[in-house]
C-alpha cells in the first residue's frame, strides 16, 4: 500500500492518525467499513480485506499468530485469533482445536472468535450432505450482536450452529474429512433452550452468515 506523508510521519507513534489503524506489521492503514459483520473482540481491528487481526503491540506478533494457527489446524489463510480471555466467553469453556481436522474445506470459515459460548432457544434442526447438522439457535438477548445481515436474510435472524461429521456423508468433498471419524454430540430437540460453545465463524460459502463452526459441546441450560 502506498501510504500518504502524513500517514508515514504516524509510523514510529503509538497511534495512527483518525480514519486509519496500525496493521500487525507496524503500517497505518485505512478504516474500511464492513457493513453486516460482527464486531471485532478487544485487541482486534477489521483489515482492509475483511478479517479480524491483531492491533501491534496487542500482545500479539507474527510469530504468536503462527502458533495459534498450527495449534488449532487452521492453514491456507484462515485468519486465527489468540484464545485468550478477551475472546474466551466468561465460562472459560474451552474448544477442541482437533475438530478442524475434520472441517471439510475450511478455508470457506471466517473466524471472528476461536472459541466461544452463547446461549438461546434451538428453532430447527436438519440434516445436511456433508454429514453435520444444521442447528437454527435464537439467541439470548445478550447476543443479538452476532448475527449480521446475511442471518437475518437467510437464516431468520438466527445464529447457525454446527456439530460437524454426525451424520451419513454424500457430498463428495466432504468423505475425506469425516473419514473414521463421529462426532457424538447430543442435539436436544427444538424449542430447548442451550449453551453452545465453539468456533465462532463467517461460512463465506453462504453470503459470510455467522456461525458456531465446529460446535464443541451442545448443553441443555435453564
Amino acid at each position: 500500500m502506498s501510504l500518504q506523508p502524513g500517514l508515514r510521519q504516524h509510523q514510529a507513534l503509538a497511534r495512527c492518525p483518525n480514519g486509519t489503524h496500525k496493521s500487525p506489521s507496524g503500517i497505518c492503514e485505512q478504516v474500511v467499513p464492513h457493513v453486516g459483520l460482527p464486531r471485532c473482540p478487544n485487541g482486534f481491528h477489521r483489515s482492509p480485506n475483511g478479517t479480524c487481526e491483531a492491533v501491534n503491540g496487542a500482545g500479539s506478533n507474527p510469530e504468536s499468530n503462527n502458533e495459534n494457527n498450527n495449534a488449532a489446524g487452521i492453514t491456507n489463510g484462515l485468519t486465527t485469533e489468540p484464545n485468550t480471555s478477551s475472546n474466551v466467553s466468561s465460562s472459560q469453556a474451552q474448544c477442541d482445536q482437533s475438530l478442524w481436522n475434520h472441517v471439510y474445506n475450511p478455508t470457506r470459515l471466517q473466524i471472528v472468535e476461536s472459541c466461544k459460548t452463547v446461549s438461546g432457544v434451538i428453532d430447527s434442526i436438519r440434516v445436511e450432505q456433508d454429514g453435520d447438522y444444521h442447528v437454527r439457535l435464537k439467541l439470548d438477548p445478550q447476543y443479538a450482536n452476532m448475527i449480521n445481515s446475511a442471518n437475518i436474510g437467510g437464516q431468520f435472524g438466527d445464529l447457525v450452529v454446527e456439530p460437524i461429521c454426525e451424520n451419513p456423508v454424500t457430498q463428495q468433498d466432504a468423505i475425506a474429512a469425516c473419514a473414521n471419524f463421529q462426532q457424538n454430540i447430543n442435539v436436544p430437540p427444538v424449542g430447548t433452550h442451550v449453551t453452545v460453545t465453539g468456533a465462532y465463524v463467517l461460512d463465506q460459502d453462504h453470503g459470510g452468515w455467522a456461525e458456531i463452526h465446529p460446535v464443541s459441546s451442545i448443553m441443555e441450560s435453564p
